[in-house]
């Protein structure tokens, strides 16, 4: 039995698998952020919502149409634009709310200038769609 004792060592080399490690996990996925270039109407320079999600955005003779989704209610998504608006000296001439307090309309102007602006909370999903037309 001693004499076998010293192939021991080899036979437990042999058996050893070789043994790779794993691939490292790839890097979370980082939502990109909105750079500050980003706007919801280009002739106003009106910035998406904070902490929005953009889903679509088209612009035509500086009127534009942007959908997006965040949790926050109407009330809170309308006044940040509101209180962004009026910032920048935009008074508003008008506000109504259509339906079941689920969109609203409002109407803006700054000396000859006015546009009319739409929001619309789409069910409870957290999906607005935004409308500026001039």
């Amino acid at each position: 039995m001693r004499g076998l004792l010293w192939l021991l060592p080899l036979l437990l080399a042999a058996c050893v698998v070789g043994v790779r490690p794993e691939p490292a996990p790839p890097p979370p996925v980082r939502p990109v952020p909105q750079t500050s270039s980003f706007v919801l109407n280009a002739r106003l320079g009106l910035p998406p919502y904070p902490g929005s999600v953009a889903i679509k955005r088209e612009e035509r003779d500086g009127s534009s149409e942007a959908e997006f989704e965040t949790r926050d209610p109407l009330e809170q998504v309308y006044a940040f634009f509101h209180n962004w608006l009026t910032s920048r000296g935009w008074v508003r001439a008008r506000l109504e709310y259509k339906g079941p307090a689920s969109k609203l309309e409002a109407e803006y102007r700054r000396g000859a200038e006015r546009f009319k602006l739409e929001l619309d909370q789409q069910g409870r999903s957290g999906r607005y769609k935004l409308e500026i037309d001039f």
